[in-house]
């Protein structure tokens, strides 16, 4: 009964939270987060199982729509150039992550949270700007390439802090190889099996149909595939993900199938999932030690210095401008959805302690806020010179 009043309260949350994100201009992620911060210090729900169940599902159908924009034949035709330039960027962003926890002398962990990409403010970035802004573009490309391995890392964290330095880590690496070359092979598998037979893919999900198929299919695979990763023992995230990507590589065809899940999605498991992680926070605690804002903003900082940095060695040549470079470093520094989730992974492992728990947090909140203002004032500042 406690956890039917808890959903209810919630999805009161769920519903004011645009209108208060439009009034007080802040992302609606942002507010979501905040009111569940908010609502659960004053005791209008708690927490339950079946409330952190339904908060997990939110961040995997989260992770799915993430996949559901990574189309791996489009980069593909990006070509081999675009890919070693990301791979050198995303390179110098972990190298220089890791000198800065090397110096520091804080735990290897920091260097997953710091470098990690996430494609959610990318996309709040692609619905302001258009379509055809170089420098954004780019930004997606390597995101989604970014995001991919991202994933890949909290897998390992997963595997190292669930096991330690043990063969069941080394087995779990190799199973994680496996089951990705496996996913080439299918994926190649499926090329000519869909050269061959071209019909076969509209009938597993024909372009219109009125016994909603497209739905049925998408929440089949978004099941299975989270399914096998799990009796794998690998983290439910890379299932998620890898089957948004299946849906947006041979199923790109219907249109309408990817409003569809965004529409599902951010209609209710999404928000839910962002109020609960509000609701994580102890506000007492923030307010009591001030202090924290100070590691807070040390963190945002290097955030986006490590992305600048390498925007600026590897892609100042590619644009006609350092604007262009710095926007594209800002637009990175900004993984909201995957910072609050590796910080989360790193509180269930113990590998972080509450404080700084707390910092990830308030940074991913504060970087959604802040950075988003930062991207608009240096698109919009004509004084920059330009390289000639």
């Amino acid at each position: 009964m406690e956890s039917i009043v808890s959903f209810g309260i919630i999805s009161v949350l769920i519903v004011v939270a645009p209108f208060l994100s439009s009034i007080l201009r802040l992302p609606l992620v942002v507010t979501e987060i905040m009111l569940g911060a908010i609502a659960f210090y004053f005791g209008l729900f708690s927490h339950s199982q079946s409330l952190e169940f339904m908060a997990h599902i939110g961040f995997l159908f989260l992770m799915f729509l993430c996949g559901l924009e990574v189309n791996l034949k489009a980069l593909k035709e990006l070509g081999a150039s675009f890919l070693k330039s990301a791979l050198s960027y995303l390179f110098i962003m972990y190298a220089l992550a890791l000198l800065y926890v090397w110096y520091m002398d804080i735990s290897i962990f920091y260097v997953a949270a710091l470098s990690v990409m996430s494609l959610g403010m990318i996309m709040m970035l692609i619905k302001e700007y258009p379509k055809n802004t170089d420098w954004l573009q780019l930004s997606l490309n390597i995101g989604i390439l970014g995001e991919l391995i991202s994933i890949i890392i909290l897998v390992i964290i997963n595997g190292s802090y669930s096991y330690g330095l043990t063969w069941k880590l080394y087995e779990t690496l190799l199973i994680l190889f496996l089951f990705l070359t496996a996913i080439v092979g299918i994926f190649k598998i499926a090329d000519i099996l869909f050269w061959w037979f071209p019909t076969l893919k509209f009938m597993l999900m024909p372009q219109e149909s009125s016994k909603n198929q497209d739905i049925r299919f998408s929440s089949m695979l978004f099941l299975v595939m989270i399914g096998i990763v799990t009796l794998l023992g690998l983290e439910s995230v890379l299932g998620a993900f890898l089957a948004g990507m299946i849906l947006a590589t041979y199923f790109h065809y219907h249109s309408q199938l990817a409003e569809k899940l965004n529409d599902f999605g951010f209609g209710f498991f999404i928000p839910l999932f962002f109020i609960y992680v509000g609701s994580t926070l102890d506000l007492e605690l923030i307010v009591e030690h001030p202090y924290l804002f100070s590691n807070v903003f040390q963190i945002i900082l290097v955030m986006v210095l490590i992305r600048t940095i390498g925007a600026l060695l590897i892609y100042k040549k590619y644009f006609a401008s350092y604007k262009k470079v710095l926007l594209l470093g800002f637009s990175h520094a900004m993984p909201l959805t995957f910072l609050v989730a590796t910080a989360q992974l790193g509180k269930q492992f113990n590998v972080i302690n509450n404080e700084e728990y707390y910092t990830f947090i308030l940074a991913a909140l504060l970087e959604g806020i802040l950075l988003i203002l930062c991207i608009k004032f240096i698109a919009n500042f004509k004084f920059i010179k330009e390289k000639r």
